[in-house]
């Protein structure tokens, strides 16, 4: 029977055990500096798309879809991001480059817990001619 890493790991002495780590802290941390899509951040702490999607309530294939729109609600991807131990920030950068916080921007905290609601009383108005955008299972719970 093989060992796991763990178990290798676990019987190395102490000193190594910490080089270790550390190499593996470095790695990380390098592959979040160069991390371009969510599915980069997603590797980069370890998690597979079956880990998000069980702390998301949702399937699998919906992380999937997630990690390959170009375009979401910062909300989806505020929570993503969590369930990858990370926090979403928002600032804008003038054409100068003065970078401007914007903390106040953070309508998901004084949202309550949306509801679920029937299909009688989700009817909306919609301007005639525009489609509805195709959201993921993940954009629908939000």
């Amino acid at each position: 029977m093989g060992r796991t890493l763990k178990e290798v790991i676990k019987k190395l002495p102490p000193s190594r055990q910490m080089s270790v780590e550390r190499l593996a802290q470095t790695k990380i941390e390098e592959m979040l500096a160069h991390a371009k899509t969510l599915k980069d951040f997603r590797k980069a702490v370890g998690k597979t798309q079956a880990q998000v999607a069980e702390s998301l309530g949702i399937k699998q294939h919906a992380v999937s879809q997630l990690e390959q729109r170009s375009d979401t609600y910062v909300s989806t991807l505020r929570k993503f991001l969590e369930t990858l131990g990370m926090r979403l920030e928002l600032s804008v950068v003038t054409a100068k480059g003065t970078k401007i916080e914007l903390p106040n921007f953070h309508p998901w905290i004084e949202e309550p817990v949306p509801r679920r609601v029937t299909k009688k009383s989700t009817a909306s108005v919609r301007v005639s001619g525009t489609p509805k955008p195709k959201r993921t299972a993940l954009e629908r719970r939000a």
